[in-house]
């Protein structure tokens, strides 16, 4: 009996051990030869501020009435310097790139549309995360589960969107559309919106899986509606009140996004990556 037990407990400390080296490598072998790299399995990437310009500056914004023609798609925005810093054109405020775990960014705007000279024009409503992984991944709402955030997905590239309840499984490359509303409203239809509530937290989970439907890497991924101070969040909806946007409501065109976690199943790893 005592030998039974001692052999387990040996068995388990293997098992451990192989795990904590798997994790620390963070690699397998590709099937070539080559070591592939876990963080690279699926990537979840947006557009966000420059990463050089976090906490040097901020977006300013264009209403209406002072827009000058012929219209130019600036996003409404340009940037304001902090004290000391230089001017930065437009097209060089935010980049397309991969969410890193542990490093918050902050968000373009949301339901950006800007024309850019050197690099391709920005477009999207709401805020867009795009899910780079070759096979099904299950994408679902964590916090809050109800309707005050709206995941839509196009099955289609230019297809109706379809409104994703509190999970639902998609075969990736795709790109989820994340609608933070920040109160329950009766829309039957996708809302495209500029703005959001303040001082709200949203978190989504997505899980890479097998064709078999085991889990392989899993991201938890937490959006934050934060201050935005160049933003006239006081008369913008003037005369446009309702049930999204209220009187008197701090209201922000900007997310703090941050991958929160980013996780390999041991599992996978032990079965060689099958």
């Amino acid at each position: 009996m005592k030998r039974n037990r001692m052999t387990a407990l040996l068995l388990k400390g293997l098992v451990c051990l192989l795990c904590a080296w798997f994790a620390g490598s963070c690699s397998l072998d590709g099937g070539g030869g080559e070591a592939v790299d876990m963080t690279e399995v699926m990537k979840l990437s947006m557009w966000t501020l420059d990463r050089d310009l976090e906490g040097k500056g901020t977006i300013g914004f264009i209403p209406e009435s002072e827009r000058t023609y012929p219209r130019k798609e600036d996003g409404f925005l340009y940037w304001i310097p902090g004290e000391g810093e230089p001017e930065v054109p437009n097209e060089d405020l935010f980049a397309f790139e991969p969410l890193e775990e542990g490093i918050p960014r902050t968000t373009a705007p949301m339901s950006l549309h800007m024309a850019r000279d050197k690099g391709k024009a920005i477009g999207y409503a709401n805020f867009n995360l795009q899910i780079d992984y070759e096979g099904p991944v299950e994408v679902e709402k964590i916090s809050p589960k109800d309707d005050s955030i709206r995941l839509w997905h196009s099955p289609k590239i230019n297809g109706t969107p379809e409104l994703i309840g509190e999970s639902i499984r998609l075969n990736a490359p795709c790109t989820v559309n994340i609608c933070p509303i920040g109160k329950i409203v009766e829309a039957g239809h996708p809302l495209i919106m500029t703005d959001t509530p303040t001082d709200r937290e949203y978190t989504i989970r997505i899980t890479a899986l097998t064709l078999g439907g085991k889990p392989v890497v899993t991201a938890t991924v937490r959006f934050t509606s934060i201050p935005d101070p160049g933003y006239p969040w006081q008369t913008v909806h003037e005369g446009q009140y309702g049930l999204i946007a209220e009187y008197g409501e701090p209201r922000t065109r900007l997310c703090e996004v941050e991958l929160l976690s980013y996780t390999f199943s041991k599992m996978y790893l032990l079965n060689g990556g099958e």
